[in-house]
Protein backbone atom coordinates (compact mmCIF):
# COMPACT_ATOMS: atom_id res chain seq x y z
CA UNK A 1 0.00 0.00 0.00
CA UNK A 2 2.95 2.69 0.87
CA UNK A 3 4.35 1.84 -2.69
CA UNK A 4 1.35 2.32 -4.17
CA UNK A 5 0.71 5.73 -2.69
CA UNK A 6 4.05 7.14 -0.93
CA UNK A 7 2.30 10.07 1.04
CA UNK A 8 -0.59 8.36 2.64
CA UNK A 9 -0.76 7.26 5.87
CA UNK A 10 -0.16 3.21 5.98
CA UNK A 11 -1.66 1.54 9.04
CA UNK A 12 -1.33 -2.07 9.17
CA UNK A 13 -3.75 -3.74 12.63
CA UNK A 14 -2.94 -7.23 12.06
CA UNK A 15 -3.23 -9.75 15.39
CA UNK A 16 -0.37 -11.38 17.31
CA UNK A 17 -0.22 -14.69 15.33
CA UNK A 18 -0.34 -13.53 11.91
CA UNK A 19 2.26 -11.20 12.88
CA UNK A 20 4.39 -13.72 14.68
CA UNK A 21 3.92 -15.77 11.58
CA UNK A 22 3.73 -13.67 8.79
CA UNK A 23 7.54 -13.02 8.60
CA UNK A 24 7.58 -9.37 9.90
CA UNK A 25 11.66 -9.14 9.87
CA UNK A 26 10.88 -9.02 6.14
CA UNK A 27 7.97 -5.89 6.32
CA UNK A 28 10.10 -4.10 8.56
CA UNK A 29 13.47 -4.31 6.26
CA UNK A 30 11.65 -3.46 3.56
CA UNK A 31 9.96 -0.46 5.09
CA UNK A 32 12.84 0.81 6.53
CA UNK A 33 15.27 0.17 3.44
CA UNK A 34 12.87 2.41 1.02
CA UNK A 35 11.89 4.31 3.57
CA UNK A 36 8.01 3.12 3.85
CA UNK A 37 7.16 4.49 7.20
CA UNK A 38 3.95 2.13 8.47
CA UNK A 39 2.26 2.00 11.36
CA UNK A 40 1.56 -1.48 13.09
CA UNK A 41 -0.65 -2.21 15.61
CA UNK A 42 -0.64 -5.34 16.93
CA UNK A 43 -3.56 -6.84 18.74
CA UNK A 44 -1.77 -9.45 21.60
CA UNK A 45 -4.29 -11.41 23.16
CA UNK A 46 -1.81 -13.79 23.61
CA UNK A 47 -3.85 -16.05 21.63
CA UNK A 48 -3.90 -17.57 18.55
CA UNK A 49 -7.92 -17.58 18.37
CA UNK A 50 -8.47 -18.11 14.50
CA UNK A 51 -6.86 -21.55 14.45
CA UNK A 52 -8.29 -22.28 17.94
CA UNK A 53 -11.82 -21.32 17.06
CA UNK A 54 -11.41 -23.33 14.07
CA UNK A 55 -10.14 -26.61 15.66
CA UNK A 56 -13.77 -26.23 17.98
CA UNK A 57 -15.43 -25.94 15.09
CA UNK A 58 -13.79 -29.43 13.03
CA UNK A 59 -13.54 -31.39 16.18
CA UNK A 60 -15.55 -30.30 18.48
CA UNK A 61 -15.73 -33.27 20.86
CA UNK A 62 -11.95 -33.70 20.07
CA UNK A 63 -9.15 -34.02 22.78
CA UNK A 64 -8.05 -30.59 22.79
CA UNK A 65 -11.87 -29.31 23.39
CA UNK A 66 -12.37 -32.28 26.12
CA UNK A 67 -9.22 -31.50 27.76
CA UNK A 68 -8.87 -27.38 26.83
CA UNK A 69 -5.65 -28.28 25.82
CA UNK A 70 -5.21 -26.21 22.72
CA UNK A 71 -1.44 -26.86 21.44
CA UNK A 72 0.21 -24.00 19.51
CA UNK A 73 -2.88 -21.55 19.97
CA UNK A 74 -1.76 -19.93 23.38
CA UNK A 75 1.15 -17.76 22.33
CA UNK A 76 2.16 -17.41 26.00
CA UNK A 77 4.59 -15.94 27.16
CA UNK A 78 4.05 -13.24 24.45
CA UNK A 79 6.72 -11.84 22.75
CA UNK A 80 7.91 -8.14 23.12
CA UNK A 81 7.09 -7.85 19.69
CA UNK A 82 7.59 -3.84 20.16
CA UNK A 83 11.22 -4.50 21.13
CA UNK A 84 11.42 -5.81 16.77
CA UNK A 85 11.61 -1.82 16.38
CA UNK A 86 14.98 -1.79 18.01
CA UNK A 87 16.81 -3.60 15.29
CA UNK A 88 15.09 -1.70 12.71
CA UNK A 89 15.26 1.52 13.86
CA UNK A 90 11.64 2.12 14.31
CA UNK A 91 9.27 3.47 17.27
CA UNK A 92 8.26 0.69 19.16
CA UNK A 93 5.77 0.93 22.02
CA UNK A 94 4.16 -1.59 24.75
CA UNK A 95 0.67 -0.73 25.78
CA UNK A 96 -1.32 -2.66 28.46
CA UNK A 97 -3.58 0.39 29.60
CA UNK A 98 -6.80 0.62 27.66
CA UNK A 99 -6.70 4.37 28.55
CA UNK A 100 -3.25 3.99 26.76
CA UNK A 101 -4.14 3.17 23.55
CA UNK A 102 -4.73 6.67 22.09
CA UNK A 103 -1.85 8.24 23.16
CA UNK A 104 0.29 5.62 22.10
CA UNK A 105 -1.66 5.93 18.59
CA UNK A 106 -0.64 9.48 18.46
CA UNK A 107 3.30 8.77 19.48
CA UNK A 108 3.22 5.98 16.92
CA UNK A 109 1.94 8.30 14.02
CA UNK A 110 4.29 11.18 15.03
CA UNK A 111 7.05 8.40 14.18
CA UNK A 112 5.71 7.47 10.93
CA UNK A 113 4.53 11.03 9.78
CA UNK A 114 7.10 13.78 11.27
CA UNK A 115 10.27 11.24 12.12
CA UNK A 116 9.39 9.56 9.00
CA UNK A 117 10.03 5.80 10.29
CA UNK A 118 7.80 2.44 10.81
CA UNK A 119 6.32 2.44 14.32
CA UNK A 120 4.92 -1.05 15.93
CA UNK A 121 2.56 -0.82 18.66
CA UNK A 122 2.09 -4.11 20.83
CA UNK A 123 -1.78 -3.64 22.18
CA UNK A 124 -2.10 -6.62 24.90
CA UNK A 125 -5.47 -7.37 25.08
CA UNK A 126 -7.55 -9.88 26.92
CA UNK A 127 -7.02 -13.28 26.15
CA UNK A 128 -9.90 -15.37 25.17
Amino acid sequence: MKLAAPEKTVIATLGEGAYMYGCPTAAHFVSRAYQLPVLFVIFNNQCWNAVKRATKGVYPNGWAAKTDTWPLTDLMPSPSFERMADVHGAYGELVEDPAEVLPALQRGLKAVRQEKRQAILNIVCKHP
